[in-house]
């Protein structure tokens, strides 16, 4: 009798522990149901928030979707913004959440000279039931609207190789940009898309040469503007807190601009070059039907001699190689990068996709690169893949042609005064590295420049 007892005490101790246990997971569960619907929070005006002026419909995804991309202090997984899609013929619009997130992934940034900053760039996207053409996204925020227009982006099958440059702000070494141009031209770049801020007369000039020849496309990166009056002394200005220009914003906006096969973004004084042949060439044999969807370039710092900034261009024949050690850059498979960082991509649209290292190299003519970068090192890299003797002539040809038989010095004072505000921001505990606002009226002193005024490009 005792032990029957005993059991079924025990066995009503057991089922009052079962039944506590059910109830409780039971309310936990009912807890934090609540909790997702809850915490939802939607971005309305009092958020500070810029968007670029264009959402994207990407057809390279299994399902289309929608990507909007925007500046902005850090979200949490809960934020979505209110968003509402207008389809040709249809004239009640079709609703939507729309989630975001980071860019660089983190936020702040982990970079240390980034992650003070107050304005990060980030992608809201979602998948689309396409009910027709999209021809308008609406953002709703409360008391206010964003109307932005609609671009489709497609799988890429134009073969070709087009290059991306992050925004261009402050820049002096028009001659960087022949040899740019001249040696990606001989590696197969058919297109480059440039994201201009400001430059020099002397550089502007070399710009609107290769624009007016149908090589290079502008593209508007002008100051990102003040947010609605009612919240823009609450929050840092843009300008004085977004970091570099937010050149990641740039780059992903440019990759989605992509028509050809093969894409890249490099510098101005960033040329890759594989061991053999043109970087199409290579590029194409190693990520067709292959799983490669990028391909990861060495750095390799070079110094040229006599020096381009004597507007001498006979010193690319044999690039001087120079011991020290940078970030890589990489080419990609246009059609399935996702998100790029600038030195690696941080996601493609196909899981299977990989980067490889490349048998190339990054030739990387840094303007002080003979007087910091190291001792002499003995590399077998050119910079074009035949004939340099005839793109030596053409450089020359070139600049003269440009500016009318007269080419104008270089000068260092220029990129040593951005180079100085750039040193006295770092040297600032927990400050924001936004060269855009902090070095503007100190540039103005130093000399003229051309800005990009476009309006209406952050909304």
């Amino acid at each position: 009798m005792k032990i029957r007892k005993t059991s079924t005490i025990l066995f009503v101790l057991s089922s009052i522990f079962v039944l506590f246990y059910l109830v409780n997971s039971a309310l936990e569960q009912i807890q934090q149901l609540a909790y997702f619907f809850e915490s939802e929070e939607q971005i309305d005006s009092s958020f500070p928030i810029k968007f670029y002026n264009v959402a994207y419909v990407d057809y390279r995804y299994d399902s289309p979707r929608l990507r909007i991309f925007t500046l902005n202090h850090c979200i949490s997984k809960k934020n979505f913004l209110s968003v509402d899609l207008y389809y040709k013929g249809i004239s009640s619009p079709t609703k939507l959440k729309v989630y975001g997130k980071s860019l660089e992934e983190t936020c702040p940034s982990s970079y240390i000279f980034a992650k003070p900053c107050f304005y990060v760039a980030h992608t809201f996207f979602a998948n689309l039931e396409l009910n027709g053409r999209l021809e308008k996204v609406t953002i709703n925020l409360g008391d206010r609207e964003v109307n932005l227009a609609v671009k489709e982006v497609y799988k890429k099958h134009e073969k070709g190789l087009t290059l991306c440059l992050q925004p261009v702000y402050y820049y002096s070494q028009w001659q960087n940009i022949v040899l740019y141009i001249e040696a990606w031209r001989a590696h197969g770049a058919s297109r480059f898309i440039v994201y201009y801020h400001s430059a020099t007369k002397d550089t502007w000039k070399v710009l609107e040469y290769y624009r007016d020849m149908g090589i290079i496309e502008i593209r508007p990166w002008p100051n990102f503007g003040s947010l609605p009056p009612q919240i823009e002394k609450k929050y840092p200005k843009i300008d004085d807190s977004v970091y570099g220009f937010s050149y990641f914003l740039a780059l992903n906006l440019c990759i989605l601009d992509i028509k050809t096969t093969i894409g890249s973004v490099a510098d101005f004084d960033e040329v890759m070059v594989p061991h053999n042949g043109t970087m199409l060439e290579y590029a194409s044999k190693e990520m067709t039907g292959t799983n490669v969807g990028a391909l990861l370039f060495k750095n390799s710092y070079v110094s040229l001699e006599p020096s381009i900034y004597d507007n001498e261009f006979t010193g690319v024949s044999k690039p001087v190689f120079l011991d020290g050690t940078a970030a890589p850059k990489y080419v990609f498979n246009a059609t399935v990068i996702d998100i790029a960082q600038t030195h690696w991509v941080r996601s493609f649209t196909d899981s299977t996709k990989h980067t490889k290292v490349s048998d190339g190299t990054l030739l990387h003519h840094r303007f002080d690169a003979k007087w910091k970068r190291g001792e002499e090192v003995e590399k077998m890299f050119t910079y074009f893949p035949n004939n340099t003797s005839e793109h030596v002539a053409s450089m020359q040809k070139t600049s003269l042609t440009i500016f009318n038989g007269s080419p104008p010095m270089f000068s260092f004072d220029l990129i040593n005064g951005l180079n100085n505000c750039v040193l006295r921001i770092k040297e600032t505990p927990n400050t924001c590295q936004s060269t855009g606002g902090m070095c503007r009226a100190h540039m103005d002193r130093m000399s003229e420049w051309i800005y990009d005024k476009t309006k209406n490009i952050f909304l």
